[in-house]
């Protein structure tokens, strides 16, 4: 045992437990006797099961001891049942021969563990030295499960990178950000889960069950806290939710994936450019209301993207113009080519199911990745695909 957390408790256990002893019986012995308390419930009130899943997280360190367990747990009086199921279960299962080595093994832990406090450190060690076996490992228990079990630090997976670029390296549930760049390295804070649970946890999810539970398309990228809240209990509400995140998140891959084929020339840079540098006091001419065209091809329900849109073309339409037709004087670039490129970059992305408001997006994140100008200039992209759409590259007019 070389760390004081619930997965070292468990091993160091495992080591001395009579069969059978596999990893789901080791941590059902463990945690089995609280989540059959009717009082440990997920938070949409669901019974709390130990299943292969979540028993191969705990002790892979990859989550936390559950959060409706920690609960029950963080209440003194449950240390008094703690020790009636040691004394009367667990250690009546552990091998004679080996069980001294436990204890000494988790003693030598103990008294090692910094992080531990020194009154909890003498009582620990007090029930262990004074012969109190049950209450040992019962306040042990109760220890490892109320700390971080979760490895921080861990760096993330080179043969996750597509699941998370999938999801754009965020939670598709709570848009957290699911990896943390610390100096060159990059910090892992998501956890691979699959949709249909590739395990035993007995659910009727009125679903077909996929060919193959362990294919990429099983599999999605969520935060540790929605993944550790699925392995616990995936319930049918769950499923479906994450079932229709992971065909969205898919779909928008691919069509990214498409349009980065399409080429687009470098001289779009003197347009992107030449909006960065417009001075604060500079006195734009605006272009006339009566040429607007946008509520032609913005659906009225996308009220807030028609608003964000009409402010650019009004504002940066004449602007944008003029940059053009410099660079066609100058033989510096061609606006017709830059054009057509816009749109078929825009054709490719309305032959998916994107709403508008998500066309949008992905072209300006197109047209700032292809012309290399940074993410500092990604707002100086969203004007330029409005200027598009003024032009008519980008949206067709809506049938009336």
């Amino acid at each position: 045992m070389t760390e004081v957390c619930f997965a070292e408790f468990a091993r160091c256990l495992q080591k001395s437990l009579q069969p059978p002893n596999d990893d789901l019986d080791t941590v059902t012995l463990l945690l089995g006797w609280i989540t059959d308390r009717p009082d440990v419930r997920d938070k949409n009130g669901n019974p709390v099961s130990i299943n292969s899943a979540l028993t191969s997280n705990l002790l892979k360190r990859k989550v936390n001891v559950p959060r409706s367990i920690k609960d029950v747990c963080s209440n003194s009086q449950i240390v008094d049942d703690a020790i009636n199921h040691f004394q009367k279960i667990i250690i009546p299962c552990l091998n004679p021969i080996v069980s001294d080595n436990m204890y000494e093994e988790m003693g030598k832990a103990v008294e090692k563990e910094l992080i531990i406090g020194k009154r909890m450190k003498a009582k620990l060690l007090g029930f262990l030295n004074g012969g109190q076996d049950a209450a040992f490992l019962a306040h042990l228990l109760m220890y490892v499960v109320n700390i971080e079990n979760q490895r921080t630090g861990e760096l993330a997976d080179h043969e996750d990178i597509p699941l998370l670029a999938e999801v754009d390296f965020q939670c598709p549930i709570c848009h957290r950000r699911l990896i943390e760049q610390v100096k060159a390295a990059a910090i892992k804070k998501y956890n691979i889960v699959y949709i249909y649970p590739n395990n035993d946890f007995n659910i009727d999810f009125k679903a077909e069950k996929p060919s193959n539970p362990e294919a990429v398309s099983n599999m999605i990228a969520l935060c540790r806290d929605h993944a550790e809240e699925y392995l616990v209990a995936p319930s049918l509400e769950a499923y479906q939710q994450l079932s229709a995140l992971k065909k969205h998140a898919s779909m928008k891959y691919s069509s990214r994936a498409n349009i980065n084929e399409a080429a687009l020339d470098d001289d779009i840079r003197n347009v992107l450019f030449g909006l960065a540098s417009i001075p604060p006091d500079a006195k734009l001419e605006e272009l006339s209301m009566d040429a607007l065209r946008l509520d032609q091809k913005i659906l009225p329900e996308n009220t807030l993207l028609l608003n964000d849109e009409t402010t650019h073309v009004l504002r940066y339409y004449h602007y944008i113009e003029g940059i053009f037709q410099s660079m066609e004087r100058a033989g510096t670039g061609s606006f017709n080519l830059i054009a057509s490129e816009i749109s078929v970059a825009f054709q490719k992305l309305n032959q998916t199911s994107l709403s508008q408001e998500e066309i949008v997006e992905e072209l300006a994140k197109w047209i700032k990745n292809k012309s290399g100008v940074g993410d500092k200039n990604l707002r100086a992209c969203h004007i330029v695909v409005a200027y598009f759409i003024q032009n008519c590259e980008v949206f067709d007019e809506i049938s009336k």
